[in-house]
């Protein structure tokens, strides 16, 4: 081939490579307008994420400092540990303290063994089929279920079919149903963040089911059972609407410290709906007293927030063999 021949098809191939070059060079060029529209993108969305957190601090603090402000001076260890006299200034709050605390306990004994062992079924032994597909969704329906529901329910139930009465027992039964489905589904969050590389390495090594759920499984998922013993926790608490359906109100100066869970009671939470929305006549002192039992109910829920904190991070530091 002559060279005035073979001219034309070289011309040819330098064009065409010369077009390939340009749209490789495009693509560059796109890929690297698309990466930073990609980070203006992401410097925009962690700025109003960021700007949002900020905002959520700065209403927490100034919610909680508002109630400080206003209980904390109402506290003395006469108001913690003695009854409202309901005619003198500076009524205490003791009975209500000691019902909250022995509701909450009562209420956890319940729920937390049935609520685990139930997430724990589901997780670990349960196979997928339709019964596990209607609890799944009946504890999905519940969760949802407003409380008024669950204190009328209680009322129902506990009070007039039983015949319990208002009593503190009622009161826990009822928080006990309201209170499952949460359990419920942090455990099995919780259950479900083991790794199965574990689950697999410890049947390798021949150990039986309940073993492995015993020794590695129930271990490295205690962390998020505790955080769901936490919320229980402080949803019991905080919780008025089932309680007064259940236990009623009782400000008297003759409430009493018992362990009778026959007998009627009040939180410190009622307590504060009784002071602020249904009022008591005669009662000194009033928004004090309800400022003040709002403090200590709050110093509660970060006293028992506080407390779990510190025992998780000290259980993962063990678990990661820090100490």
């Amino acid at each position: 081939m002559s060279l005035n021949a073979a001219a034309p098809a070289l011309t040819g191939l330098d064009e065409r490579s010369l077009r390939l070059r340009q749209r490789h060079g495009n693509r560059r060029e796109a890929r690297r307008a698309a990466q930073q529209r990609a980070k203006i993108y992401n410097h925009i969305a962690t700025g109003v994420m960021t700007l949002l957190v900020g905002l959520l601090v700065v209403v927490l603090v100034v919610v909680v400092g508002a109630i400080l402000i206003q209980g904390v001076p109402q506290l003395s260890w006469t108001f913690i540990t003695t009854a409202s006299s309901l005619t003198q200034p500076g009524g205490g709050v003791g009975p209500q303290l000691w019902c909250t605390l022995y509701l909450m306990v009562l209420s956890l004994l319940l729920t937390v063994p049935i609520g685990v062992g139930a997430a724990i079924y589901l997780e670990e032994f349960a196979r997928p089929s339709r019964f596990t597909e209607s609890v799944a969704l009946s504890v999905e329906a519940l969760a949802s279920v407003p409380s008024i529901v669950f204190g009328t329910f209680g009322a129902a139930i506990f009070l007039i079919a039983m015949g319990l009465g208002y009593s503190i027992l009622a009161g826990a039964l009822t928080l006990t149903l309201l209170n499952l489905p949460l359990v419920v589904r942090v455990a099995q969050e919780a259950l479900r963040s083991v790794p199965k590389e574990y689950r697999e390495a410890s049947q390798a090594l021949a150990a039986a089911p309940l073993e492995t759920l015993r020794k590695l499984v129930l271990p490295t998922a205690l962390p998020g059972i505790i955080t769901a013993v936490v919320l229980t926790a402080g949803r019991v608490i905080g919780e008025t609407a089932p309680l007064i359906l259940t236990m009623g109100t009782s400000i008297s100066p003759n409430a009493q410290y018992s362990l009778n869970p026959l007998a009627t009671g009040e939180t410190l939470a009622v307590h504060i709906w009784v002071l602020k929305v249904a009022g008591v006549p005669g009662l000194k002192d009033a928004d004090a007293v309800a400022n003040g039992s709002a403090a200590l109910l709050l110093i509660v829920v970060l006293g028992l927030s506080l407390s779990a904190t510190f025992f998780t991070i000290r259980l993962n530091q063990r678990l990661r063999g820090l100490r």
